[in-house]
């Protein structure tokens, strides 16, 4: 196989299989959805949580929201084991577990009047199961902010072209809103219009971009000039109205990263006729130096793209209170899956056809592969530097807008835990989004993200497997079938706890052996740099918070599995039991 054409062209068959048929019987058989049933979207309207949205908005917001870059890195650092093992974890992972949850959670919270798993968990596994997700989920969401605001400012400084491009498209997206909500403008109108801005920001962006003199001038500082603008924004997306700002920013912003999905899978399906060829290993081994064995690695390198459990927090807390009709739960939420996955594939084509790839990075790597694949039929050496622009946008547009609801997200969570103790006043709206930014960005400009980074793939896998078990208790207490979930859902858990597990071992040893895990990665605060002694002593110290952060991880995650396995065999009795009348087991 001298090209990607033949993996990329078996993996689209095999998700287009996943989704006409195998996840239509799975919904006839299962979830049974009713497009006369009364959704939360309509129960509880509210114009701020609650509204309902056409499916089409929704679904670009749903795949918008979930494809962020655990699909596009994690491909490169499973490539350390061979490309052929990654794409088996990305088509079989999305084919049988990925998509389930997806689809899963969105059912489970609208068939419970739009809650979200916070007080899902509490009904299946009681206070003590409630705290114990929250404390977990609080954990996991500062882990992926202090990663993404450091990758986000990252790309700033690296891609020149990107800042003026981003902002045209956030201020694209609150004109969208505007003409959505408040002028009730037709939706096919507004995303002519939103096309159109769209195309102008990435002309200004390659024409305004920022003098090198300018980052040259912010020396160390550069990374933490762009992190603070990158929590300005998330500032914001946190405080206002969902259709305000979120909402249509993350509508608008599908097109420019969907579309470079499709040109990346367009340039490996035409690769035989533009000769590019792949030039990494099929299979290197089951044992990766300073990563670790293929199992349970490879399973949480890939964070997004197979499954991930950050999809299950937007289904249930977001897109489940904006669903029209029930039948729309399937496209969207299966359908905005499996797309992810298109991305994962596309990542990894990107990746293989770089012959130096080690060298570059997983950044430099991934927008020099897109521009491979793509330059031969986009215009050829002339568009190269626009492309480079476009796809370093699109790289940017993954991280933000999955970051703004994370920030969002926190802070609904921190209210939920604080809200009725002494320290309700952290659950305040400003407070709390202050404090879910700052934690994260001290982490990030002192450059220990990328140690954090090891932990964001387990965390987000295990948040996965806790999903499939919430779903997996609601379908036993409706009596319907479960085991098509609580099968992922036993992997999962034990493949995640193992990998914390794993790496929380790492930076126990590092610290006894006094050699610091740290990241040299290109563009990085530590990057061609020698460590002092006092530098060496101080990213020892921060070893030894992030053995703590996986213990702690270790712990919640087993605690929480273990009540959801109780809750699980508690209501299989109650599923041999006559059927629930409707409205009642079903909370409708």
């Amino acid at each position: 196989m001298s090209s990607p054409f033949w993996f990329v062209l078996l993996a689209l068959i095999g998700y287009f299989i996943a989704y006409q048929f195998y996840g239509k019987w799975y919904d006839r058989k299962v979830w049974k959805p009713d497009s006369k049933r009364t959704t939360p979207a309509h129960m509880y309207t509210d114009g701020v949580e609650f509204f309902p949205v056409s499916k089409y908005v929704l679904w670009g917001y749903q795949f918008k929201s979930v494809a962020a870059l655990g699909p596009v890195l994690g491909p490169f650092i499973a490539l350390q084991f061979g490309w052929l093992p990654a794409l088996i974890w990305i088509v079989v992972g999305n084919f049988f577990i990925g998509w389930l949850q997806d689809y899963g959670a969105i059912m489970v919270s609208i068939r419970n009047q739009g809650r979200s798993f916070g007080p899902i968990s509490y009904e299946f596994t009681g206070a003590g199961g409630r705290k114990t997700l929250l404390g977990f989920i609080l954990v996991y969401l500062l882990i992926v902010s202090a990663t993404f605001i450091f990758l986000i400012a990252l790309f700033w400084k690296i891609f020149p072209g990107t800042p003026v491009a981003t902002l045209g498209v956030l201020i694209t997206g609150v004109i969208a809103g505007q003409l959505l909500y408040r002028a009730k403008m037709n939706i096919g109108v507004v995303t002519v219009i939103s096309l159109i801005l769209l195309i102008l920001s990435l002309v200004a962006g390659n024409y305004l971009q920022i003098p090198a003199s300018f980052t040259t001038s912010l020396g160390d500082w550069s990374i933490p000039f762009w992190a603070v603008v990158c929590c300005i924004v998330l500032y914001l997306g946190s405080i206002l109205p969902l259709p305000r700002f979120i909402q249509p920013i993350n509508y608008v912003s599908f097109f420019p990263t969907f579309i470079a999905v499709i040109l990346i899978l367009i340039g490996a399906l035409v690769s035989p006729l533009t000769n590019i060829t792949i030039h990494q290993s099929a299979w290197v081994g089951a044992y990766a130096t300073g990563l670790g064995p293929i199992w349970p690695i490879l399973f949480v390198a890939i964070a997004c793209g197979a499954i991930s459990g950050w999809h299950s927090l937007v289904s249930s807390s977001s897109t489940s209170k904006q669903l029209d009709i029930e039948t729309d739960a399937h496209p969207i939420g299966a359908g905005a899956m499996l797309s992810e996955g298109l991305l994962a594939l596309a990542s990894l084509a990107a990746y293989v056809v770089v012959a130096n790839a080690g060298s570059l990075g997983s950044v430099g790597s991934w927008v020099v592969g897109a521009v491979s694949l793509t330059q031969p039929f986009l215009g050829g050496a002339s568009a190269a530097g626009f492309l480079q622009v476009y796809f370093g946008v699109a790289l940017i547009l993954f991280a933000i807008t999955v970051q703004s609801l994370v920030t969002r997200f926190w802070r609904l969570v921190s209210a939920e835990v604080t809200g009725e103790g002494g320290f309700r006043v952290f659950g305040q709206k400003h407070i709390a989004t202050s404090v879910g930014l700052v934690i994260p960005l001290a982490f990030a400009i002192t450059g220990s993200w990328w140690n954090l980074w090891l932990y964001f793939g387990g965390a987000n896998q295990l948040m996965a497997a806790l999903a499939l078990w919430l779903i997996s208790i609601h379908l036993v207490r409706t009596r319907a079938p479960s085991l098509y979930t609580l099968i992922p859902a036993v992997f999962m858990t034990v493949t995640t706890l193992a990998a914390i597990g794993f790496e929380a071992y790492y930076f126990l040893y590092a610290v006894i052996q006094g050699k610091p895990l740290v990241s040299t990665t290109a563009g990085t605060p530590l990057s061609g740099k020698v460590l002092s002694q006092t530098a060496t002593n101080v990213a020892l110290v921060f070893n030894g918070v992030f053995f703590v952060v996986g213990i702690v991880l270790f712990a919640l995650g087993l605690r929480m599995a273990w009540l959801v396995y109780q809750s699980y065999m508690r209501s299989r009795p109650a599923s041999q039991a006559p059927a629930a009348a409707p409205g009642i087991a079903t909370g409708d």
